[in-house]
């Protein structure tokens, strides 16, 4: 019985932190997704910022995190300007502090940030 008591809170909080490492594996990724999909979005030869920042937010949406508070980041600022060939880069940045699943006090990043950088299509 006392091993119980000893071993039970040890499981019981490496059983919290899994979980909660977890999930922030899991929306990490959904963030990386966000953030191709805006690039591959801003990518397309007849792109616009709002083209963009709405397959971002759609994507966002369905990832459960549009009420996160997250930012989006577009170089150059203007997609349009962008030459055929030349890189643009979108990115997506996440506060974590909105992503607690467990609120266990556990060493993580104040951010999730993804970047992700294409080249322009033509015409």
């Amino acid at each position: 019985m006392v091993e119980a008591m000893i071993v039970f809170p040890l499981l019981l909080t490496l059983t919290f932190g899994v979980c909660e490492y977890g999930w922030l594996l899991l929306k990490a990724q959904e963030v990386a997704n966000a953030a191709r999909h805006g690039a591959r979005t801003a990518a397309a030869a007849e792109a616009t910022n709002a083209d963009v920042l709405n397959a971002i937010d759609t994507l966002m949406a369905s990832a459960g995190l549009e009420d996160t508070g997250y930012s989006v980041s577009v170089d150059p600022l203007d997609v349009m300007t962008v030459e055929p060939g030349q890189p643009l880069t979108v990115e997506v940045t996440v506060p974590t502090d909105t992503l607690r699943l467990t609120g266990m006090p556990l060493p993580i990043p104040a951010n999730l940030r993804s970047s992700v950088t294409m080249a322009k299509e033509g015409q």
